[in-house]
C-alpha cells in the first residue's frame, strides 16, 4: 500500500530534502530592530500619540497638522523627509516580500 500523501503531485520526491530553515545574525538583527521600534511606537500610539516617532519628526518640522497637505508651505526640508520616507516605503516593499523570503 502507498502513503497517499506522497503519491501528492506536491508531495516532495523521494529521497529529496528540503534544507532546515536556518536562523542568522540578520534574522536575528532585523527582529530585534523591528521590535525594539514597534514596542515604544505602539505604546505611545495607544497611551499619547504626541510621544510617537512621527509626530516628534514633523513636530521638529514645523508641520501645521490641522493642514498637512499644505504644499506651499513645505521647505525642501519636508519634501527631503516625505521624499525619504517614501524611498524607505518602496525599498521596504521590494526588499521585505523578495529579500526575505527564500
Amino acid at each position: 500500500m502507498t502513503d497517499p500523501l506522497m503519491s501528492h503531485p506536491a508531495a516532495p520526491a523521494p529521497g529529496l530534502v528540503q534544507p532546515p530553515f536556518r536562523v542568522g545574525f540578520f534574522t536575528w538583527y532585523w527582529a530585534l530592530w523591528i521590535a525594539m521600534f514597534l514596542g515604544p511606537e505602539l505604546y505611545w500610539v495607544f497611551r499619547n500619540p504626541q510621544g510617537t516617532l512621527s509626530w516628534s519628526v514633523w513636530d521638529l518640522e514645523s508641520v501645521n497638522l490641522s493642514q498637512p497637505f499644505d504644499f506651499p508651505m513645505w521647505t525642501a526640508v519636508h519634501w527631503s523627509v516625505a521624499v525619504l520616507v517614501w524611498a524607505l516605503f518602496g525599498w521596504l516593499s521590494i526588499h521585505l516580500p523578495f529579500g526575505l523570503i527564500r
